[in-house]
């Protein structure tokens, strides 16, 4: 069985995150990928820990691409780009219009290379209305759209996610528009432009807070690892210093956690009969649920919580979550071998098909020029000029 995505080309323009892991996770699905970096590379290669210029941020949101090097200010530069877009489905950018047009890849321009060409733009805020042309990066999307508004604990400054969710969405957002805009191609033999932007992702990640407010005009609070919605809910410190995350997401599993913690007097507690009881007394509850915690290790307790059916987790660190058996067992991830890094580790598609991945790590920079220029017919001796000339890295 071949992929999903097997004979389709994708030019990945775009730098950072959102667009190249977007980019990334095409290819994980069969595309042929073909990542067209500045001579210096892309951004992020810059950024964050690493080896010379494979950064691991690089590393990590460019799998299952091929590399090549381009510049783009120069004549020559743009018309081997051109050459690659005659050849190409889809070309995802985070260029602004005016950057585009100077280097002749705005929509119009690569239709007229390509008339069923599906050019995939991603931005910060969108290319129409009062904040078009602004720049725009995940943290300052999440203080604009109101996540970090309800993120941290009570009476505290805001707090922006530690991971770069938002950028991680929009990626998810190219994946999307991308099946859909070949869908839509299949039928009508039509490309087209699609814009996704951070601010509309991350809007889009909060349908139920959104809705609080839409309907019932609540604006949700911080609330720290606690809930509006129920109680206990929060995360309590081991004998052994663990954390473990615990929300009674019913009545049931409020049952269950006193079974799990011997403390079966508290379901006689007439403060903590029912939800909205717990609710109302939920400092105290949280007090006798911090304490009993506090009384068992965590081996203990994951024991207890599994015999009784507790919903329940313990807070993991980057190095314990990349060692969970469950992680580890749904193969998320996988080994392969980098040009400059040798053997390293990398993510994985969550999604499983019947056939395989051949999961392939992010190419070092320039490292597929020669192929990809071969493969549009260039002789070696013309890619030895350009080479020379400083046109290909």
């Amino acid at each position: 069985m071949t992929m999903p995505l097997a004979q389709i080309r994708v030019l990945d323009l775009a730098q950072v995150l959102a667009g190249p892991f977007g980019a990334a996770m095409l290819g994980d699905l069969g595309a042929d990928v073909i990542k067209v970096e500045p001579l210096r590379g892309d951004e992020s290669r810059h950024l964050g820990p690493g080896v010379g210029l494979d950064s691991a941020m690089f590393v990590g949101a460019n799998r299952n691409k091929r590399g090549i090097a381009l510049d783009l200010t120069h004549d020559e530069g743009k018309a081997l780009l051109a050459k690659l877009v005659a050849t190409a489905d889809i070309v995802v950018d985070n260029m602004r219009p005016p950057a585009k047009q100077k280097l002749g890849i705005d929509f119009d321009s690569l239709r007229a290379i390509k008339p069923d060409i599906i050019a995939i733009n991603v931005t910060a805020f969108g290319n129409s209305g009062p904040y078009a042309g602004h720049g725009g990066i995940d943290p300052l999307v999440q203080a604009l759209g109101g996540l970090m508004a309800i993120t941290g604990n009570p009476d505290e400054p805001p707090l922006k996610t530690g991971s770069p969710i938002v950028d991680a969405t929009t990626a998810h957002l190219v994946v999307i528009a991308a099946l859909a805009a070949l869908r839509r191609r299949d039928q009508s033999g039509e490309g087209g432009l699609i814009e996704v932007n951070l601010l509309d992702a991350l809007f889009n990640l909060q349908p139920t807070i959104m809705s609080q407010y839409f309907v019932a005009n609540h604006e949700q609070q911080p609330r720290g690892c606690g809930s509006e919605l129920m109680a206990p809910y929060g995360c309590f410190q081991a004998a052994d210093g663990r954390y473990w995350q615990i929300p009674a997401l019913n009545q049931k599993f409020w049952e269950n956690l006193c079974q799990a913690l011997d403390m079966t007097d508290w379901l006689s507690d007439e403060r903590f009969a029912r939800n909205s009881d717990r609710q109302l007394h939920e400092d105290e509850l949280n007090q006798l649920v911090a304490a009993r915690i506090a009384e068992l290790d965590s081996q203990e307790l994951e024991q207890r919580f599994r015999q009784y059916d507790v919903l329940a987790a313990p807070v993991n660190g980057i190095r314990e979550a990349t060692e969970d058996p469950q992680i580890i067992h749904n193969q998320m991830i996988t080994e392969t071998e980098h040009k400059q890094l040798g053997m390293i580790k990398t993510g994985t598609l969550p999604v499983r098909f019947a056939e395989s991945i051949d999961y392939r790590a992010a190419p070092a920079l320039g490292q597929h020029s020669d192929e990809v220029l071969q493969g549009l017919g260039l002789t070696a001796e013309e890619i030895a000029n350009h080479r020379s000339a400083n046109i290909v890295g």
